[in-house]
C-alpha cells in the first residue's frame, strides 16, 4: 500500500506542478486562483514525499506485514528508550463485518482514483458541461447504488447547481473540452 500512496503523491505533485506551470502563462488575474491552490499543494506534496521516503517500515509482529501500530511502537521506543506495547480494543458497538479487509479497501480506493482520473480526462475531452452531469449520474448509479431515475434527477440538479454557481453567479466560463471545441469550430460556432 505504501507504493500506491507514494505513487499517488507523485501523481498529485505532477498535476499541481503542471497546473502552476500552465497558469504562469496566463494574465495576472487569471493565474491568481491556480497559484493560490497549486503552490501550497506543491509544498504539501513535497512534504508528504519527504515523510514517506524518510519513514522506515517497522518490523511486524509475528512475521507479518509491517503495520502502523508496530511503527508507532518503534517511534515511542526510540523517543523514550523503553519498550512500549499498544493494545487496541475494537469498539464493541461496531460489528466486526463493518471493518473492510485491506484488499477490499485498496480495491475501492483504486476504483475511486479511476473515477477521479476518468472525470479529469472527460473534462479535458468534452468539458465541464457534459462531464459534470454524466459523472454525477454514473457515480451515483454504479458506486452509490442509486436507481437510474434517482441518479439522473440528482445528477441534473447537482450539475445545474455547480454549473449555475460558476457560470451565472461567478461569471466564469467553464472549459468546453478539446473535442467539443473542435466540433464547435468545425460547425462554425
Amino acid at each position: 500500500m505504501k507504493t500506491l500512496n507514494l505513487g499517488m503523491t507523485v501523481l498529485m505533485l505532477a498535476i499541481f506542478v503542471a497546473m502552476v506551470g500552465t497558469a504562469a502563462t496566463y494574465p495576472a488575474d487569471a493565474r491568481f486562483m491556480p497559484f493560490v491552490i497549486g503552490i501550497p499543494a506543491i509544498g504539501l506534496c513535497l512534504l508528504q514525499l519527504f515523510i514517506d521516503l524518510k519513514r522506515k517500515p517497522a518490523a511486524a509482529k509475528d512475521g507479518g506485514e509491517p503495520n502502523e501500530l508496530a511503527e508507532a511502537e518503534a517511534r515511542i521506543r526510540r523517543m523514550t528508550g523503553r519498550d512500549v506495547t499498544f493494545e487496541v480494543a475494537r469498539d464493541s458497538t461496531i460489528p466486526q463485518e463493518e471493518f473492510l479487509p485491506e484488499a477490499e479497501a485498496a480495491r475501492r480506493e483504486k476504483i475511486l482514483w479511476a473515477a477521479f482520473l476518468g472525470l479529469i480526462a472527460g473534462i479535458m475531452l468534452v468539458g465541464f458541461h457534459v462531464m459534470t452531469p454524466l459523472f454525477i449520474i454514473l457515480f451515483l448509479r454504479y458506486l452509490a447504488d442509486y436507481t437510474w431515475m434517482r441518479a439522473i434527477i440528482s445528477g441534473v440538479i447537482g450539475a445545474g447547481i455547480v454549473l449555475g454557481v460558476f457560470e451565472i453567479v461567478l461569471r466564469n466560463e467553464l472549459f468546453r473540452g478539446l473535442l467539443t471545441n473542435l466540433v464547435l469550430n468545425a460547425l462554425g460556432g
